[in-house]
């Protein structure tokens, strides 16, 4: 006889439980899920001593049909899909027909339920995958199911689950996943009698973060709202002040199911670059609404990750959406993308009031000529020019027909004619002087264009005042209604790096060469990495050689900065470049320019004067991007009047 048998039905079903349901967690994400399958605008989750012993759902769904539950509980039953082709469009939650058999072959469950299209409800209890008793029972449309004594009769399964707070916080943080997603639904999680969760189902993403994060989580988050083609992203992300070390606070969906991807988690740390600090990952919920013919769902026993048909194309509007939302943040509430927008529209209006200038001044030339032609001129008894009454003669019908604008400029011009009258008569006095016998038509007066009350100061610091400094570090300006403290390092340091970035890729860069070169002493290691990455300390500025086997000789550095110890500067530059060894090249090169400039910037408690702090605000809001520095923290953080007057409790 040979060694490979069938295994019973109650072995294959215990061994199909065990990949969908590893934990009370799974059990309340599958079935939460079917509620929202069933149409369910309000759901309660209540569980007791993590979920082992007790957990509820109650929906306020469509409900069964009183002639489908005896076959909800087999395998592979499900109203969702009819045959293979269904899989190419899924979007329920569920499809496999598998959640309520695997829950119920591992434990104890009573349902109740009712239609909507039904008079009465129907209640059902099931042991180990087997109905034992099934009766009509008064209730109201939805369903409520109770499942008891997870894993009661697969002890190898029971042996391995944790401590009840921990399962517990596993359920927590399903239920949190899942109200994220589905924010127009009402969703309540109670542990133990006590109320953890409760949203209010309003449809508001960011109310919804408030409900389950609080009010620091609220306060800084901004939207997300993306769309092309193909694809919408909606979400909210997360400033840098609430970023963290890990990943737990990313939670990202498709088409409402959330999903783990690397593709999507890449496109997000690349998007918030030079925005967060190094190593620091954003708060962020984002959905994605594709078409699910692109996609394939079916890979993973738990539905968590998905397969793309265009990898490149979900990266590429990933990118873009959370770039978009950090850009348009920053160009709304930074105090230097708010001084550029006033900087641009100074400009702006200028160039409009020197064309109209420019015109009018050319209509005044002209008129000037007409006048000399027709012989309006002043004589040796004329000193006082009358213009109106000369436009008047000059320019009677039908020839006001041709220069319509001259009621307009005759306004324009009575404002002048005191300046004029003195003009023409100087310049006829000066002409009779010069030759008192012969009569010269006098030339076309001149006069000064009236200078613009900010002409005679800087444009750019124009759009702040300046405050002061404090602590020899943080610069303080004022703009409108807010005080802004600059942080002198992080702000130079953002300058540098754009124009070290800049020249390293045009390689521009200058090279001091010292008058004693360095010699560093670097490890093995060490020396690998100089060796592997010489082009990017030469396009960088740098002149090394290898001066032994464990030294190195700097004899030329890049010309940037000033009271560098350059020595430091190399190894932090050798040190950061060794924890990028398998990173791409782009990222190598942003990690190493960033030190570059990090340690090339004025430092923290380094006194300048009031116009190099000037210098460097200026220099500041002249930038494309200078709302962080390149490692993440910000150049600049404001306080309103509201929130000192808080602090002085006048408000």
């Amino acid at each position: 006889m040979g060694d490979i048998v069938l295994l019973d039905e109650q072995t294959i079903n215990k061994i199909a439980a065990g990949e969908v349901v590893d934990r009370p967690a799974s059990i309340v994400k599958e079935l939460v899920e079917n509620s929202i399958d069933a149409k369910a605008t309000s759901v309660t989750v209540e569980i007791k001593k993590g979920g082992i012993s007790y957990i509820c759902i109650t929906d306020n769904g469509t409900g069964f049909k009183s002639d489908d539950i005896e076959l909800a509980f087999e395998r592979h039953a499900t109203s969702k899909i009819r045959k293979e082709e269904d899989l190419q469009s899924i979007t329920s939650m569920g499809f496999r027909g598998e959640a309520l058999a695997s829950v119920a072959a591992i434990s104890k469950i009573t349902l109740t339920t009712k239609n909507e299209n039904e008079d009465i409800g129907t209640k059902v209890k099931v042991e180990a995958g087997n109905i034992i008793s099934k009766e009509e029972f008064a209730t109201v449309t939805g369903t409520k199911i109770e499942i008891r004594d997870v894993f009661y009769n697969v002890p190898a399964r029971f042996k391995f689950l944790k401590k009840d707070y921990t399962e517990a916080g596993y359920i927590e943080d399903a239920v949190t996943r899942i109200a994220l997603a589905n924010p127009q639904i009402s969703i309540k999680y109670i542990n133990n009698g006590k109320t953890i969760i409760q949203t209010n189902g309003a449809g508001n993403l960011r109310d919804t973060i408030y409900d389950i994060f609080g009010k620091e989580i609220y306060d800084a988050v901004i939207p997300i709202n993306y769309e092309t083609q193909d694809m919408k992203l909606f979400g909210m992300l997360g400033l840098p002040s609430i970023s963290r070390s890990t990943r737990t606070q990313q939670f990202t969906y498709i088409n409402n199911r959330y999903v783990k991807d690397k593709t999507i988690s890449s496109a997000i740390d690349r998007a918030c670059e030079e925005k967060y600090a190094i190593n620091k990952h954003p708060f962020i919920v984002i959905n994605i609404y594709i078409n699910p013919a692109t996609i394939d769902v079916n890979v993973h026993p738990a539905k968590l990750e998905v397969k793309f048909s265009d990898e490149a194309k979900v990266f590429d509007n990933v990118y873009h959406a959370v770039r978009s939302a950090l850009e348009n943040n920053s160009r709304q509430n930074n105090p230097f993308t708010i001084a550029k927008a006033q900087l641009d529209e100074q400009e702006k209006r200028i160039t409009i009031d020197d064309t109209q200038i420019e015109n009018e001044d050319k209509q005044i030339e002209q008129i000037s000529k007409d006048l000399i032609n027709n012989g309006v001129i002043p004589t040796k008894n004329e000193k006082k020019y009358d213009f109106e009454s000369s436009f008047q003669k000059l320019y009677a019908k039908p020839k006001v027909e041709e220069h319509s604008n001259i009621n307009n400029l005759l306004e324009s011009l009575n404002e002048k004619v005191g300046d004029i009258n003195t003009e023409i008569e100087e310049t006829v006095d000066k002409k009779e002087e010069e030759n008192e016998d012969t009569q010269e038509i006098v030339q076309q007066p001149t006069f000064e264009v009236e200078s613009y009350e900010d002409s005679t100061i800087d444009k750019v610091e124009a759009t702040y005042e300046y405050i002061g400094t404090v602590y020899d570090t943080y610069i303080i300006i004022r703009m409108k209604d807010k005080i802004y403290f600059v942080d002198q390092h992080a702000a130079h340091e953002r300058y540098l790096f754009e124009q070290i970035k800049e020249a390293y890729y045009k390689k521009e860069q200058s090279t001091q060469m010292l008058l004693i070169p360095l010699l560093v002493g670097v490890s093995a290691k060490e020396m690998d990495i100089v060796k592997n990455n010489m082009d990017m300390f030469e396009d960088a500025g740098f002149i090394l050689e290898e001066f032994g086997d464990n030294t190195v000789k700097i004899s030329g550095v890049p010309n940037v900065g000033y009271n560098i110890d350059h020595k430091s500067m190399f190894k932090d530059i050798i040190s950061e470049l060794s924890g990028t060894e398998k990173t791409e090249r782009q990222q190598k090169e942003w990690r190493f320019l960033a030190t570059l400039a990090c340690k090339a910037a004025v430092k923290g408690g380094t006194k300048l004067d009031v116009e190099e702090q000037k210098r460097l605000v200026d220099n500041m809001i002249c930038l494309d991007n200078p709302f962080n520095c390149p490692h993440g923290r910000p150049t600049a953080i404001p306080f309103t009047r509201y929130e000192i007057e808080r602090k002085f409790m006048r408000k």
